[in-house]
């Protein structure tokens, strides 16, 4: 294009005044007011750090795992981690150190309750009863018994100290944040808490500490990713301010560009503040994008202005009367794009989505609006005329080989998947990931998964299926922990002269909880109520896929054991059904317990079958029933031995009574009435020896006598007389059976990772699909369907290559996709365009080869600027940068690769207008 056709078109121009141009100050005063009004808001923008409001909130198992945190606290507990250069923290002057630390964060204003291994329930049976004292007493200060104390507990060692004693963790229990209430400034005041437990741990704590858990992770992910950003912007927006220079060719003209730019994201930054919207870990990315995006919106029109001649008022005019409606259509495409987000299960990506596009959208009236009506204004000559120079690209793949890239890029996405493990949002170097290390080494790791049970925990069959569960997942590769409160019920009832194991009763499991009830180290296994309750797996570090492994296995033991309609059923052991229901699970919980095959039908024999120590202990209680001191009758017996031992473990009451009259007739005669008192001890005794020694006689039968004692606890349970029994089991219709209401669920990082993987890899697909669909409807409308080609091309190009370079799916590969799609139909549609404004053959050769160069340097100073996200300590953002910039420079090379063979014929003007036909956009991007 000439000078002189420049000439004309200014001449046209001056002569008709573009209305925006006409109406220039009214407009400069209602931007200066609504900078005014808005750009204060700045100061008043809050930060929202729930980072849980990114899982989808209607997926089954993140409801599931909502409600669980709320009703457990498993979201409130913050992990100390405590070492001194490899020193042993069981010294007592570092146990007293210890003592005083977790007291201090006791008293912090937010925090409920904190528990170390010092304070640790430890029931002790003395002269006057049971007393439940802390494992480390104020008193004790003999480093050996401290050491053989702490290291003998199990509920410590790999749970609150390491097992060389060398580390230390320590819980802090928080008070639930009113999250609905107060919002973010429920998060700020969580901060601050955890803020003041940092400060108050590395004030008082020689040593090294480490702090994790869910509050700490929570808020290293939004403060790493803000700081990112805060950090990387200035330097994202000077390489697009210098790459603007550059490609103008002007530095008043960048100037301009990056100062209504600039103010544009102030407004938009102004009205979170304004309105009460906070940002988020993806929303604080806002002013990086819109600071590219509409600063790209100015270059085309910056660069339009400088093509034209005369005055400023009749260079603005013909520069909209030239770019207004590929200007509009670029950024309704790219706003469009944006909205698709709305169909994402976040409710973060959809608020996100909306303020974004609209943030599009004014950024896209300034560049129509506010930048013309400035440039109208300003001196004629401060933007020196510059004709275009065309830029032609060497080279242009053949179709067949576009399509074969397009084919192999999506052959290399087929295999993409997000990351279970979410961990891995953050750097190896990040504190999290330190912390996560110290706890992997020290405590055999830092991934958890809880098993919830909503019931009546005194109740002793909510025990027994607590006990079975721990043991069952204990038994699983990757499992290195399982804790309950069932650990401390156990040795409790065992200190209070029951067995070490299910209490024997109801009732007796209700008095043993009443010990445990509202101790601080109960805190994280059950409620205060004794209405529900937690077991805690500990899985070992590995990686993503191993936890989802890992979690099936784990799914399928709790299954076993949770009833579908939520009611456990149990009934009395006096039925028969019910008594071999019981036999057949002890004998393969035996079988687990001994690693042997346990032969049911060999206890039920052995049940039968009096062992020989009970039939001794028979005859001594025999023998015994004329002893001086303790017997039963006064004098000297004569026949006691006639009495068979055998009869006497049969016969009862009167039965009992007969036969004794019947074989001691000189018992008779001397005191005839007391034979029924003396039968009546001797049935008692004789009753209470049965249940002690019935565990002997099975012992004997499966030839496990040298480990009698130890499992004297699961044998003695084939005496219990309630058993939990399946609701397919025929009992008969006078079977009593009780129900108990218990709810039975699995939960934990590993299975929210699993459904948010889930829910993203979904709503990727859902909205590239509806952002897809949307650009189709606005470009069939603006009859630009073509370049809906390019951007499909761009999206299967962008995703093959992350696809390569190993990039899990996430939720900032949607803002990718979006972008990816949003940028191949801006590219394209400028070019097509400058073809439609020839009028010969070849017009979208031509359009490329004055435009092209052009587009592909403007998608490289954009995806030069993005790279520097490289920088990021944050793995999601830096991923995040790199498909930005893939997307771009693939977003451009398919639009002047495909518009030539798209627009290939000539293009009838659609204004009507030789000069403005003639009239071309200079691209910015």
């Amino acid at each position: 294009m000439g000078d002189s056709d420049n000439k004309q078109g200014s001449k046209a121009s001056s002569e008709r005044l573009h209305p925006i141009v006409r109406a220039r100050w009214a407009i400069l005063a209602v931007f200066v007011a609504l900078c005014a009004w808005l750009i204060p808001g700045v100061a008043n923008i809050q930060n929202d750090d729930d980072v849980l409001a990114f899982l989808p909130p209607d997926h089954a198992e993140v409801i599931n795992f909502q409600e669980v945190a709320k009703r457990f606290g498993m979201t409130e507990v913050a992990l100390v981690g405590l070492s001194d250069d490899g020193a042993d923290l069981l010294a007592p002057q570092r146990v007293a150190k210890i003592r005083e630390l977790s007291t201090q964060i006791k008293q912090l204003g937010e925090v409920k309750t904190a528990l170390s291994f010092v304070d640790l329930p430890n029931p002790v049976v003395n002269e006057d009863g049971l007393v439940v004292d802390a494992l480390v007493p104020t008193g004790m200060t003999d480093p050996d018994k401290i050491r053989a104390q702490v290291l003998g507990s199990r509920d410590a060692v790999g749970n609150l100290i390491s097992t060389d004693g060398k580390a230390a963790a320590l819980l802090v229990f928080l008070i639930p944040r009113d999250t609905e209430g107060a919002g973010a400034e429920a998060f700020a005041a969580r901060r601050q808490t955890l803020d003041e437990l940092r400060g108050l741990v590395e004030d008082q704590w020689e040593g090294e500490a480490y702090f994790a858990g869910a509050p700490y992770i929570e808020m290293a992910a939004s403060s790493s990713s803000r700081a990112d950003i805060e950090r990387l912007s200035p330097i994202v927006i000077g390489v697009l301010a210098v790459a603007s220079a550059l490609l103008l060719g002007s530095v008043t003209a960048a100037f301009l560009n990056l100062l209504v730019t600039g103010l544009g994201v102030a407004l938009i930054m102004g009205a979170h503040g304004r309105f009460d919207e906070a940002l988020t870990i993806v929303s604080s990315s806002t002013p990086v994008m819109m600071v590219a995006l509409g600063g790209a919106f100015g270059m085309h029109v910056l660069a339009g202005y400088q093509r034209r001649e005369g005055t400023s008022q009749a260079r603005a005019s013909a520069t909209l009367d030239e770019l207004w409606k590929p200007v509009l259509m670029s950024g309704a495409t790219t706003a469009v794009a944006f909205f698709a987000l709305y169909v994402m299960p976040q409710v973060p990506m959809q608020r996100f989505g909306m303020i974004a596009g609209v943030g599009v959208l004014l950024l896209l009236v300034l560049a129509l609006l506010v930048l013309p009506a400035l440039l109208a204004v300003l001196p004629d000559n401060l933007l020196q005329h510059k004709p275009e120079r065309p830029l032609p690209i060497p080279g242009r793949p053949p179709w067949w080989l576009l399509v074969a890239i397009a084919a192999v890029s999506v052959f290399l996405a087929r295999g993409m998947s997000a990351d279970v493990d979410t961990v891995n949002v953050f750097d190896e170097g990040s504190e999290v990931r330190v912390a996560n290390t110290f706890f992997d080494d020290n405590f055999g790791g830092s991934t958890y998964l809880q098993v919830t049970i909503e019931a009546d925990i005194g109740e002793a069959e909510i025990l027994r299926t607590i006990r079975n569960i721990s043991e069952e997942v204990r038994a699983i590769e990757g499992v290195v922990d399982v804790r309950s409160v069932y650990e401390p019920v156990e040795v409790l009832n065992a200190a209070l002269g029951g067995r070490r194991g299910v209490p024997e009763t109801t009732p007796r499991a209700g008095r043993v909880l009443t010990y445990l009830i509202g101790h601080p180290a109960m805190v994280q296994l059950m409620t205060d109520e004794a209405d529900g309750a937690l077991i805690h797996i500990k899985l070992a570090p590995m990686n993503g896929d191993r936890q989802v492994e890992a979690t099936a296995q784990i799914r399928e033991v709790v299954q076993r054991y949770a009833p579908s309609d939520k009611l456990l059923r149990v009934a009395s052991t006096k039925v028969d059904a019910v008594a071999e229901h019981r036999d057949a699970q002890t004998a393969e919980r035996l079988g687990r317990l001994t690693d042997t095959k346990v032969d049911v039908e060999q206890l039920r024999a052995a049940a039968t079958k009096p062992p020989a120590a009970l039939i001794a202990k028979v005859i001594e209680l025999r023998d015994g029933l004329d002893d001086e001191e303790e017997g039963v009758f006064m004098m000297d017996i004569p026949g006691l031995q006639s009495l068979d031992p055998a009869k006497l473990l049969v016969l009862r009451d009167a039965e009992l009574e007969a036969y004794m009259r019947a074989n001691l007739p000189t018992a008779v005669a001397e005191d005839a009435e007391g034979i029924a008192p003396a039968a009546k001890h001797l049935g008692a005794w004789i009753d209470e020896a049965k249940g002690k020694y019935k565990v002997e006689g099975w012992c004997a039968a499966l030839d496990l006598e040298a480990r009698c004692d130890e499992l004297r606890p699961a044998l003695a349970e084939l005496q219990d007389e309630e058993w939990v029994v399946p609701a397919s089991l025929e009992l008969g219709a006078d079977a009593e059976v009780r129900e108990i209401p218990a709810d039975i669920r699995l939960t934990g990082q590993p299975v929210i990772g699993q459904a948010f993987a889930q829910s993203v890899t979904k709503s990727l697909l859902m909205s590239t699909l509806v952002s897809i669909a949307a650009l189709g409807v606005v470009l069939l409308l603006t009859r630009s369907l073509f370049a809906l080609v390019p951007a499909i091309w761009t999206l299967a190009f962008s995703a093959g290559i992350i696809a390569a370079l190993g990039h899990p799916i996430s939720v900032g590969t949607s803002m990718v996709a979006c972008i990816a799609l949003g940028a191949g139909v801006d590219f394209a549609i400028h070019l097509g365009f400058r073809a439609r404004s020839y009028k010969q053959r070849g017009a979208g050769d031509r359009a490329v080869r004055e435009l092209g160069a052009v587009v592909v340097i403007s998608a490289v100073q954009l995806a030069l600027a993005f790279s520097v996200l490289l920088l990021s300590e944050m793995p999601p953002l830096q991923q995040f940068g790199i498909g930005l910039a893939i997307s771009l420079v693939g977003a451009a090379l398919g639009a002047v690769w495909f518009t030539p063979m798209l627009i290939r014929g000539a293009m009838r003007d659609e204004r009507g207008s030789e000069g403005a036909s003639k009239s071309v956009s200079k691209t910015g991007h």
